[in-house]
């Protein structure tokens, strides 16, 4: 009868195994009972996470400051972006995109009256100018503003049939909107207010 050799239990058999065991079952315990209870605060470093992980949701982006070469991104040359804001002249309130005059000006005739608005501040605005229809009829539906008795200029003119060389207003006679033509005489005169440019 042959003799089966017995297996021989060595000390490297012995801790080759024991390394084995380790190395699977030991990585794999980890990977299922670590969780974020277990990390201690400021062990994470960056290095430690994956790039582009983290969103708006782990990261309160009201808490992040400006980067160093962006601290002047909020402003233009300087100037805050408050400080650019639409207001307009005193006396004024905004309509259509521009500001109106809420006081009627007293009658003239429609030359003057281009006359008196453009030559209004002129040494801090571009001037002023008469409403087009549009205009005084959007700005006649705010309560400050009332027209003036007979009606009043807009800017809009045709040819007179009349007289040549001269031209005709179109001036509003109604709150509503309806209109009548005027020549630009002294006879003609009729109130007007004036289109400011909203300012900066």
């Amino acid at each position: 009868m042959l003799k089966v050799p017995r297996p021989r239990l060595t000390y490297a058999n012995v801790v080759a195994t024991l390394a084995l065991f380790v190395a699977l079952g030991g990585s794999s315990y980890a990977a299922l009972k670590i969780s974020g209870r277990d990390i201690q605060k400021k062990t994470i470093t960056g290095q430690n996470i994956k790039p582009n992980t983290l969103g708006r949701r782990q990261i309160k982006e009201s808490s992040l400051s400006a980067v160093p070469r962006a601290l002047n991104a909020a402003k233009l040359e300087g100037h805050t972006a408050e400080s650019f804001l639409v207001r307009c002249p005193q006396g004024t309130i905004p309509v259509a995109g521009t500001c109106i005059e809420t006081q009627a000006h007293s009658p003239a005739a429609y030359g003057t009256a281009v006359y008196e608005c453009g030559r209004t501040d002129t040494q801090t605005a571009a001037g002023r100018r008469l409403p087009t229809h549009d205009e005084l009829m959007e700005a006649l539906t705010h309560e400050e503003i009332q027209l003036a008795s007979g009606g009043e200029l807009t800017s809009e003119v045709s040819a007179s049939t009349s007289e040549a060389g001269r031209v005709n207003d179109l001036y509003i006679t109604e709150k509503g909107g309806a209109v009548g033509l005027t020549p630009d005489t002294f006879a003609g005169a009729k109130s007007y207010r004036c289109v400011a440019p909203p300012l900066n």
